[in-house]
């Protein structure tokens, strides 16, 4: 039998245009990812409405590593890119 899943390509991670929220919600253990880089994204109000590119910029972070860690963490890597073991 074939189900949707068949067809869909690798699991979606986070991308720069998802709420902040919506992105915590989907991956709790990006959570961790926002207090490592003391942002006060968990528990902001305005969690629903920011999107991780907008998060980024507010506290002066590159998107793209921003992003990188993101991934790493919602895809399973026990290590986010620049942990010490």
């Amino acid at each position: 039998m074939t189900t949707i899943a068949d067809h869909v390509g690798p699991a979606e991670l986070p991308r720069l245009d998802q709420p902040v929220e919506e992105i915590m919600g989907r991956w709790p253990a990006t959570a961790r990812v926002f207090i490592r880089h003391k942002m006060a994204c968990v528990g902001c109000i305005m969690a629903p409405f920011q999107t991780l590119a907008a998060a980024a910029r507010a506290y002066h972070i590159a998107e793209g590593a921003l992003l990188a860690e993101m991934q790493a963490v919602a895809d399973g890597d026990p290590q986010m890119p620049g942990e010490a073991d």
